[in-house]
């Protein structure tokens, strides 16, 4: 789970296996501190049958199961199903509980699709960019069943994922659709940045062309994408590759230690890559 958690129930000697982030769960505190932390991930799918019997059989809380089983039998919403879960756990605070309770409560209230999206949208600030990928594109799939505004954002979000990976053809023209769909001038300034950023200023200048960017907004975009580009971070790294320039007289050092640096890009970005 990331971090260590006091038990104070029984331990299962068989997890509950959450196949949205495939983490195995041992205990009622565990399973709790999943559904904290990710809450916006939670749907209808988690109320099941089999979660109640594991309650039973691994984790020997037969009462807690029935009265489960007895809120499935009812078809209860899922705020009210997790609420209970944990109510029994008394691993969050009474707060952190209602917060909780709260926020799945509004999200069930939400149409399928902004259901999905904010599920696909959460997967992306997790950096599991991969499955925020599919997620929006599974949601494009089925577009004709969602309005302008909201697929202009999904089509965005798309970008945004997309531009992550450094694949920012597919960024600019998911943004290019964005806009078309949404009208929001976030999603044509990103279209903007994303052509700066691969350096392609005969895209940038027909872009800006197209949309009728007032001039002054579009040196607005090319002096922010500058800036970044000589900021203090990039600033600092290449004082560090003239330091190593200067203090490794030899050759196969200094490039071994550039690529030392390079291995640990391509890590980084393998990481934004997986599943």
């Amino acid at each position: 789970m990331g971090e260590l958690i006091l038990c104070s129930r029984p331990i299962a000697a068989a997890p509950y296996y959450m196949e949205e982030l495939s983490v195995n769960l041992y205990s009622l505190e565990e399973l709790s501190y999943y559904i904290f932390h990710n809450v916006y991930l939670m749907n209808s799918d988690f109320m099941s049958i089999d979660l109640c019997h594991w309650i039973s059989s691994e984790l020997h809380m037969p009462n807690l199961a029935e009265e489960m089983k007895t809120l499935l039998r009812e078809n209860v919403p899922l705020h009210i199903f997790v609420g209970k879960l944990l109510n029994e756990s008394g691993y969050l605070s009474a707060g952190e509980i209602r917060d909780t309770v709260e926020i799945i409560a509004a999200f069930e209230n939400k149409s399928d699709a902004e259901r999905k999206k904010i599920r696909a949208d959460r997967l992306l600030e997790r950096k599991r960019i991969l499955e925020a990928v599919f997620e929006y594109e599974d949601l494009l799939a089925g577009e004709d069943n969602i309005g302008d505004r909201l697929l202009g954002d999904i089509w965005h979000n798309l970008g945004t994922a997309y531009a992550r990976l450094f694949f920012f053809d597919e960024a600019a023209s998911c943004y290019e659709k964005a806009y078309r769909k949404n009208r929001r001038r976030q999603s044509l300034r990103s279209m903007l940045f994303t052509y700066r950023c691969k350096r392609d200023e005969e895209g940038f200048k027909k872009a800006v062309e197209k949309y009728d960017v007032p001039p002054e907004e579009a040196d607005i975009v090319r002096e922010e994408v500058s800036h970044i580009s000589q900021s203090a971070e990039i600033k600092r790294f290449d004082d560090e590759i003239d330091h190593m320039r200067s203090s490794y007289s030899e050759q196969s050092v200094y490039m071994g230690q550039l690529e030392n640096i390079l291995s640990r890009w391509k890590n980084e970005y393998r990481n934004l890559q997986k599943l």
